[in-house]
């Protein structure tokens, strides 16, 4: 059985990914710097690290000698991610646990990358045509890392990809993020308030983003691939469409909150993705706000009891 180390294993995305892994016969070792794997127990044999340690990641990768890697670890609080100086710490992080994963016999590693590392300028984002001009710290040490595995993987002997996520949503998503946001607003029947709501996003279900990640692991393609769903909506159509299913549409309010990032266009060419990896999303817009909305109304449930 294949061993993989699964790093943001218990994260939004990661623990998205174990079913599918297991699934798929791999041996899954997530890593946990918390060491909170609440509900996860079973799912995976756990170890708790910390990737910014050097002397921890030498030794875990020692002892397992993982065949695969996925590493979707990286700072991400909310508030700053796009411009803390704690990208820099998990560019050195990322590095180091590549070449311990290599000098332990590793052969398959990808990465979680960023539509964040494109221009996002040019709206429609290729990944051999759209030039990689990120407009923060948190797409540039993205992007640097991934220039420097593509060069280093060769050294080394081992097959790289990192799949360039572009914008995702779904169970377990943090509360303060779009989707959540709205969701979460309009079961507790409260106001929600956004910027005008016209700027054009990739959006696509997590348990998608899983599976695209899985099954770019299990391919032999390299370099960046786009993870998205192809299609760019209107953020306030997204957001409509929650108003929609929960009757809430009067609750929503559009212009009181000032954008950051207010490109009018951010969409993923999926070309390569469909057509090398052979994967499609199972999800479309409305089912997967639906699945979502379902989640949350049993968590908020939950919460409530």
């Amino acid at each position: 059985m294949e061993k993989i180390l699964l790093t943001g294993a218990t994260g939004f995305i990661g623990r998205h990914t174990i079913p599918i892994l297991r699934e798929q016969g791999y041996d899954v070792h997530g890593i946990t710097s918390k060491g909170n794997t609440t509900g996860l127990e079973d799912t995976a044999t756990w170890h708790s690290v910390d990737l910014l340690d050097a002397g921890q990641v030498n030794k875990l990768c020692r002892e397992i000698q993982a065949d695969s890697l996925m590493h979707l670890a990286w700072y991400d609080n909310l508030k700053d991610r796009m411009t803390s100086e704690k990208n820099v710490e998990w560019v050195e992080a990322t590095l180091h646990l590549a070449r311990a994963f290599a000098v332990n016999g590793g052969k398959r590693f990808v990465m979680g990358g960023s539509c964040t590392e494109y221009d996002w300028q040019y709206g429609y984002c290729n990944e051999n045509r759209t030039p990689t001009v990120p407009q923060s710290i948190y797409g540039e040490c993205k992007a640097s890392v991934h220039k420097i595995l593509e060069k280093y993987s060769q050294k080394m002997g081992f097959s790289y990809a990192s799949g360039r996520i572009f914008f995702v949503y779904g169970p377990y998503e943090e509360e303060n993020r779009l989707v959540a946001y709205a969701i979460r607003s309009l079961i507790m029947k409260q106001q929600a308030n956004f910027s005008h709501g016209n700027q054009m996003r990739d959006y696509l279900h997590v348990a998608d983003v899983a599976d695209a990640l899985v099954s770019i692991l299990s391919s032999d393609i390299s370099g960046a691939i786009n993870i998205g769903s192809g299609r760019a909506v209107k953020l306030r159509e997204i957001v409509d469409l929650v108003g929609t299913k929960l009757n809430g549409l009067d609750l929503l309010e559009y212009g009181p909150v000032e954008s950051k990032f207010d490109s009018p266009v951010v969409m993923a060419d999926i070309t390569k993705l469909r057509d090398e990896v052979g994967w499609t999303p199972k999800y479309d817009l409305e089912s997967g706000i639906g699945d979502t909305i379902n989640w949350w109304k049993t968590k908020l449930e939950i919460t409530a009891a």
